[in-house]
């Protein structure tokens, strides 16, 4: 294809997306529209998936030893989970270690402790495994080692965060499928409007030999650019809003002394603000050009 009649296709198609400024408009922000829901759903996804890392990260198992136990019971214990290869690493945590630890959490109440020693609190092992999904069979394992009082594993977190974003990607998918329906929708009577105002001019256009091609190719950059558009706009929303919520989040969790803020946090826009933009554009043009080829089949023979 010439240089000329590229140039000539690509200017018939951006005089089309003029012509019709209310349809084009009303396409542009359904676009947007579907664009920023399903921005959103994916944000919520993107969160879930990275603070569930931050969980898995996490020590995923504590056994807790009877607090009468001998300290020759207490080394067998440790020999065992030494040995075992689903255990990536382990820490010992002493009765005094323990006794410490509840000081530090009671605070301004740590005269609650008074007269109290380490004694009636146990030895404890903190396990990290190499696979967390072994986490129940490993803590089955131990309940039924004598001299082990309880194990504590966040499992039911884990697997209640995983159902939840398996959920939000169900709904995000259905909606999104849903609404970029539309959208195509939307811009195929876009370009209906723009063929049924042609239809002497594809006539004739057709008469003198232009393939069928030449004469869609047009619509379809107009569609393409509709898409384009209303990608940018809902990159733009997504973003500014993202990066409000964001800053608002983090300032809030500064604000408490918990120690959440090493355990829940939210993506930096700036880290998957590229994926976002290019997932956008690529989704808009191709949203838009299908709307516009599928009015363009239907229609084309005027």
């Amino acid at each position: 294809m010439k240089i000329r009649t590229v140039r000539k296709i690509i200017t018939e198609g951006l005089q089309n997306t003029y012509r019709n400024k209310l349809m084009t408009a009303a396409s542009i922000g359904t676009v947007a529209a579907a664009l920023v829901i399903f921005g959103i759903f994916w944000l919520l996804i993107q969160n879930f998936n990275y603070n569930l890392d931050i969980i898995r990260q996490q020590p995923e198992m504590v056994i807790y030893c009877n607090p009468e136990l001998e300290e020759t019971k207490v080394r067998q214990i440790e020999n065992s989970i030494k040995n075992n290869e689903k255990i990536e690493e382990y820490t010992r945590v002493s009765k005094k270690e323990a006794f410490d630890k509840v000081g530090e959490i009671l605070g301004d109440k740590k005269n609650l402790l008074e007269g109290m020693d380490e004694s009636f609190l146990p030895v404890s092992f903190v396990l990290k495994l190499r696979d967390p999904s072994e986490s129940g069979p490993v803590a089955a394992e131990y309940e039924k080692v004598a001299g082990i009082e309880k194990v504590d594993y966040a499992k039911g977190l884990i697997d209640f965060i995983t159902k939840l974003t398996n959920w939000i990607r169900i709904i995000s998918t259905v909606l999104l499928i849903i609404l970029l329906g539309v959208s195509v929708f939307i811009i195929s009577n876009t370009i209906k409007l723009t063929v049924y105002a042609r239809r002497k001019e594809i006539g004739i256009m057709q008469y003198i030999g232009a393939t069928d091609w030449y004469i869609r190719w047009p619509f379809i950059i107009e569609g393409a650019l509709i898409g384009l558009i209303g990608a940018i706009i809902s990159f733009l929303l997504v973003s500014y809003g993202y990066t409000a919520v964001v800053t608002k989040f983090n300032t809030d969790l500064d604000q408490i002394s918990t120690g959440f803020n090493n355990f829940l946090s939210l993506i930096e826009m700036r880290s998957i603000s590229a994926r976002i933009l290019s997932g956008y554009i690529i989704t808009g043009i191709i949203v838009g050009a299908a709307g516009s080829f599928l009015s363009i089949r239907k229609h084309l023979y005027v």
